[in-house]
């Protein structure tokens, strides 16, 4: 008897998504703070370069803290749920047709 795997949380999909955008938006205002504290650090300052620091300097605190809002509500209603979808797969893998006693009938 092959064993079932454990069953995917959908609030584990949505943690992954959420803390994939933090590290990108926490990376990005980490650059926008290099950049801004050196100027000459990148060499010849670029356009989309400048326009990429002040879309960050305007909107990456407030996207860190929504992130950061989706992450600690999404990790909470995974604790809480995890159970359930345990014990609903396992309530699935009971009530399904089992291949073994169909063989054994023949």
């Amino acid at each position: 008897m092959a064993s079932q795997p454990k069953p995917t949380n959908p609030f584990y999909i949505v943690l992954l998504i959420a803390g994939v955008l933090f590290v990108v938006t926490a990376c990005s205002y980490f650059v926008m703070t290099i950049k801004g504290r050196d100027a000459s650090f990148g060499g010849r300052e670029d356009p989309s370069s400048k326009r990429f620091v002040e879309i960050v300097d305007r909107y990456g605190f407030a996207a860190l803290m929504i992130e950061l809002g989706v992450l600690a509500g999404a990790t909470i209603a995974a604790m809480a749920t995890d159970e359930y979808w345990t014990r609903r797969a396992e309530f699935e893998a009971r009530h399904q047709p089992n291949d073994e006693s169909s063989e054994d009938a023949r």
